[in-house]
């Protein structure tokens, strides 16, 4: 039978290295691990100032460069996805627990089970589409005026911003689990 999945290439990203393309491990050492940011902080920031302007603070807070690390965690994890081989979660089963013991894990316990998250954060929305939420998120910054930007920001931004805030937790897990290898599929 011949092999017609598609090997990933730079090409296909806006915001990773070749080098982060081909070994993830490195970026989950470098970016989630070693900088110690509290990524999932700034990404709650930053996504609740972006829909409400009164929430926004005064400090000098670099929101391109925290918008640029979401970018680029959004594409590894579209990355360990298919290096893993990980299946996205079908658009019907999303938010779906399959069992009492991973409905107490997430919900009761907040554990990030991470090929879950990640299958589920891949399975939402296709990498174009994560593309268009964080530009709209970032021309929602630059709305001033209170009325102007209530704009039209829908309840998917709820899970948006459920899948945002827990996807570098799960980043964070796979490397302190060993890196990719310890979920590539045998």
């Amino acid at each position: 039978m011949k092999n017609t999945q598609k090997k990933l290439k730079a090409k296909h990203f806006r915001y990773l290295s070749k080098e982060h393309i081909k070994n993830p491990d490195s970026f989950l050492s470098e970016i989630v691990h070693q900088w110690g940011l509290n990524w999932s902080s700034n990404f709650n920031y930053l996504i609740n100032s972006s829909l409400y302007p009164p929430m926004r603070i005064a400090l000098d807070y670099n929101y391109g460069f925290i918008f640029m690390q979401m970018k680029q965690m959004i594409e590894i994890a579209f990355v360990i996805i298919e290096k893993c081989q990980i299946d996205p979660t079908s658009k019907d089963k999303l938010f779906q627990h399959l069992g009492k013991e991973t409905f107490e894990a997430e919900i009761e316990d907040q554990i990030i089970l991470p090929t879950k998250l990640l299958s589920d954060f891949c399975g939402y929305k296709s990498l174009k589409d994560w593309y268009e939420v964080t530009d709209n998120l970032l021309l929602a910054r630059d709305i001033t005026d209170t009325e102007e930007a209530i704009l039209d920001f829908n309840v998917e931004y709820i899970a948006i911003r459920d899948l945002l805030v827990k996807l570098p937790q799960a980043l964070l897990h796979i490397h302190n689990k060993g890196g990719i290898q310890h979920y590539i599929s045998k």
